[in-house]
């Protein structure tokens, strides 16, 4: 026996066994990874990627129907597509049905989180009555109401979350005034802190304006901006976490305020006649000579940077303007008259970055002079408005919807992160922001004040209004014919209820 040939076949195979083995198990790694990117066959046999929907309800665990075919499983869940339209049906029992048709791209993730069901029989609670009202508000968050009644000097903080529990602050003490003064005038609330402990209050009362810091937990850290500064604000909003440190346009010059130790900055820009701000950075459109400009300054550094020239200085120009961050990208949206654009990437720094750091996104013409230009609280989603109609643009997805209103919105109104509500013919409807599902989800809606649905989606919140006749003093009432007259007057009560959702 030759042991030298038997040797050498021994090796042969060997060899031969751990390429077939090798190759076996890039192949296998190679198939797994073509079907992770989502390449499968279709019917016909033919190669084509897919891409992942994933879809998130309120309330969870209902039925998933695409294309006429039910899914096993029930939301949330995730399901490979075949780029395209898809028809979605989602529904569960005792609720209605929510339908969209679905763009899903190639390769790619398309998220479906703002997939609302409503109850079709809700439990109806009153909460809590109000003898007419100065201001009620909901804050961002979804988690307060803010209220002030009439001829009352507190402000009373409402958690409505879950056992509606109350506190109160002194509206005076608020106003950092001492007299009667609190119960003149009108009163909004103009920006918020992220986490919802301070807002910007803006008081209008005999054709003065004074912008005042809120601190619903220290009220002792409220404060007049206004008195403290002697300036004239045109608007103030908020530059951090803490409102610590806001923003503030005066006579058109833009500043910095440092709330806590009640100083503000030299100016950085003037001529400005419309600001927005993400946290630190600051966007604003400026006239200079004959041209208006769209620049962007961002806190601590030299100087500005000029992003595009708006070449129309005359009076009737109409910007509207915003900004935001999602998924960790910068994004810029305005219009000038009828052209939208919408810019993302990176926010340039004064003399390192040039204005291309900013990408378009979107550049089209709408067909109305745009009123409104609105962003959820996730800053995902930017609406504007005007006319009897709505565009929406997702930043995640690049799609934007063009929207017909049965009346113009007088404000863009957030039910939740991706809902909005309108009153039409006293009535309240809700719709997606891209303008599918419009529901009724209330039938006698008599109130200017606002709906909302708590952060928690367990509760949907809105005013009822009653007027009351009430007796009054008969002092000078002439009765007629001999008749004794009962004066009265009439007085609002309005009473705040909820509609139990999961």
């Amino acid at each position: 026996m030759d042991r030298a040939k038997s040797k050498r076949i021994r090796n042969i195979r060997v060899i031969a066994t751990n390429l077939f083995m090798s190759l076996s198990v890039i192949v296998i790694v190679f198939i797994l990874m073509f079907f992770a990117m989502g390449f499968t066959f279709n019917e016909e046999g033919k190669l084509e990627q897919a891409g992942l929907a994933q879809f998130v309800s309120n309330p969870s665990g209902a039925t998933v129907e695409i294309d006429g075919k039910s899914q096993f499983g029930h939301t949330e869940m995730s399901k490979m597509l075949s780029g395209g339209y898809h028809d979605v049906k989602i529904s569960k029992s005792d609720y209605d049905t929510w339908t969209k048709r679905l763009r899903v791209d190639s390769g790619l993730l398309t998220r479906i989180e703002w997939i609302r069901l409503f109850p079709n029989n809700p439990e109806i609670n009153d909460v809590a009555t109000f003898n007419d009202l100065r201001l009620a508000t909901f804050s961002p968050n979804r988690k307060k109401l803010i209220t002030i009644e009439k001829n009352s000097n507190k402000i009373t903080i409402a958690d409505i979350q879950n056992d509606y529990k109350t506190t109160q602050i002194d509206l005076d003490e608020a106003l950092s005034t001492t007299s009667n003064n609190a119960l003149t005038g009108t009163l909004s609330i103009t920006a918020w802190n992220d986490n919802n402990t301070r807002f910007i209050m803006k008081w209008v009362r005999d054709s003065k304006i004074s912008w005042h810091l809120v601190d619903l937990e220290h009220n002792e850290n409220s404060t007049n901006l206004s008195n403290i500064f002697n300036l004239a604000f045109d608007s103030i909003l908020v530059e951090n976490d803490s409102a610590s440190k806001l923003w503030a346009l005066e006579n058109g010059n833009l500043r910095i305020i440092d709330a806590n130790n009640h100083t503000i900055s030299s100016v950085f820009a003037t001529n400005i006649e419309k600001v927005a701000n993400n946290r630190d950075v600051a966007a604003f459109i400026h006239k200079d000579g004959d041209d208006r400009n769209l620049s962007i300054y961002k806190e601590g550094e030299k100087g500005y940077t000029a992003i595009t020239k708006i070449n129309n200085a005359s009076d009737d120009v109409t910007v509207k303007l915003a900004m935001g961050t999602y998924w960790n990208e910068n994004w810029l949206a305005y219009t000038i008259n009828k052209r939208l654009y919408i810019l993302g990437g990176r926010y340039p720094s004064y003399g390192r970055d040039k204005a291309s750091s900013l990408k378009t996104k979107l550049e089209r013409d709408i067909n109305y002079l745009p009123q409104l230009m609105s962003v959820n609280f996730n800053q995902r989603v930017i609406v504007v408005s005007g006319d009897n109609q709505l565009t929406s643009y997702d930043t995640e997805t690049k799609d934007c919807y063009d929207v017909e209103l049965a009346a113009p919105l007088s404000n863009i109104n957030w039910l939740d992160n991706y809902l909005i509500w309108q009153k039409t013919e006293n009535s309240i409807y809700t719709r997606d922001f891209d303008g599918d599902n419009r529901r009724m989800i209330i039938a006698d809606a008599n109130n200017p004040f606002p709906v909302v649905i708590t952060e928690n989606n367990r509760w949907l919140y809105y005013f009822d209004v009653t007027e009351e006749e009430t007796a009054t003093d008969a002092t000078n009432k002439t009765p007629s014919d001999s008749v004794p007259v009962s004066p009265t007057e009439t007085a609002i009560r309005y009473t705040l209820k909820r509609k139990k959702l999961q």
